[in-house]
């Protein structure tokens, strides 16, 4: 008699996904104002020029905004990086105190190119 082995795959359920504001909110957690904006760096946000404390490859935050934007809303932006012109759309992750915690929804991949390359540019080697 000989044993044979059985292996079984069992099919764990996959985990639920985070609601999308507790996964944005992720992004940024720090109070928007405690920190300077950066230099040369700006948003158009709706018609506002506003100031830019933190850029990176999965959103910005900004501060200074007054509107109706509210977490989980979509908007179109320009982001000015230093005379570069980064176009596309975001959504809200946070908003609380004049600043918002936006994650980019949609950017070509140009522009993605563009934003990669300027932040790569602001790594100082060590």
């Amino acid at each position: 008699m000989t044993a044979t082995a059985q292996t079984s795959t069992i099919q764990r359920p996959m985990a639920a996904m985070p609601p999308l504001r507790r996964w944005l909110t992720r992004l940024f957690r720090r109070r928007p104002q405690a920190y300077p904006p950066l230099d040369g760096v700006s948003a158009l946000v709706n018609e506002q020029a506003l100031a830019v404390t933190e850029v990176n490859g999965a959103g910005m935050c900004v501060v200074g905004y007054r509107g109706l934007l509210n977490p989980q809303d979509r908007f179109s932006f320009v982001l000015s990086l230093d005379g570069i012109d980064i176009a596309g759309d975001a959504v809200v992750a946070w908003r609380r105190h004049g600043g918002l915690g936006v994650a980019f929804y949609d950017l070509s991949g140009a522009e993605r190119d563009r934003l990669g390359q300027w932040l790569a540019a602001r790594i100082q080697p060590l």
